[in-house]
């Protein structure tokens, strides 16, 4: 990173696990610095990614394009994590919305790098 390039918004956004390689590549591509920790969790027990972005906000709205370009959201049966009886021949499956992503803006009072 560039000692000039000015830090004054931080990112926070999750995206699915399955959708996080190809908005990472294009990230990079494109410039933006990325530090990715990898998390599970929620209703369905998903793998996801949560981002750490640190950016000009000029820049925020190249950003989102590349978030909204990558991580569509889509429907899909997946199986439910539910209490079912153990002669049941098949999961109980549920119609869900998986990827997308979870976006957090923070302004940055101040930033260095050490």
């Amino acid at each position: 990173m560039k000692p000039s390039q000015t830090i004054n918004q931080l990112v926070l956004a999750t995206v699915s696990g399955t959708q996080a390689g190809e908005l990472i590549n294009r990230l990079n591509r494109d410039r933006f610095y990325v530090t990715k920790i990898d998390s599970s969790g929620g209703l369905l027990y998903e793998a996801t990614i949560l981002l750490l972005i640190g950016l000009d906000g000029i820049r925020l709205s190249r950003l989102l394009e590349h978030i909204r370009e990558c991580c569509p959201t889509r429907r899909q049966f997946v199986p439910a994590h539910a209490e079912t009886p153990f002669f049941a021949a098949q999961p109980v499956m549920i119609e869900a919305e998986i990827g997308g992503a979870t976006v957090y803006v923070f302004d940055v009072e101040r930033f260095e790098q050490i």
